[in-house]
């Protein structure tokens, strides 16, 4: 035999083991994970829609309330996210009445952005909606458990190769 039909009889011999063991898209690990994100995504879509607000308008707000992100870029960087898009984020946010941008007076380039009270007030509101979304995917689970999962979720996080920004 030649040198490469033994390569493929030794590659197929070695796959013969995916063979022994049928794999199905429920044994999948990705296909439960995107499942559940998929759901988590919905409940709390459909929550925040009662507030006229998206998840990244939200990560805009939770950001500048819950870590104290009071530029475009930081912002931009924290959500991970392009400059261009936190503009048009801030800009959609400023209209609705629910944050201000003021130029530094030391500097016209920095733009300084602040929650105004209604914007500070459903914050607090879309927090509980979060919260409320969490515990419905949680219940069931104790502390230890939780921790747990978040921990794996951050190990698996680590293996990938593409860093995820999508909110």
């Amino acid at each position: 035999m030649t040198k490469s039909i033994i390569d493929l009889i030794n590659y197929k011999q070695s796959e013969m083991h995916l063979l022994e063991k049928p794999h199905s898209l429920q044994s999948s690990t990705g296909y439960w994970v995107t499942k559940l994100a998929r759901a988590f995504e919905a409940n709390f879509e459909k929550r925040l829609a009662v507030h006229n607000v998206t998840r990244a308008s939200w990560a805009v707000l939770s950001a500048i309330q819950h870590h104290g992100k009071t530029t475009p870029a930081s912002l931009a960087s924290f959500i991970e996210i392009d400059r261009a898009a936190i503009t048009r984020h801030l800009d959609r946010l400023q209209m609705q009445g629910l944050l201000e941008r003021h130029h530094s007076p030391t500097d016209r380039r920095v733009v300084d952005i602040k929650l105004t009270e209604k914007g500070f007030l459903l914050t607090s509101r879309l927090a509980t909606e979060s919260m409320a979304t969490n515990a419905k995917f949680t219940a069931g689970l104790d502390q230890s458990e939780n921790d747990k999962m978040q921990a794996l979720i951050k190990k698996m996080l680590s293996n990938s190769d593409t860093k995820i920004t999508d909110l």
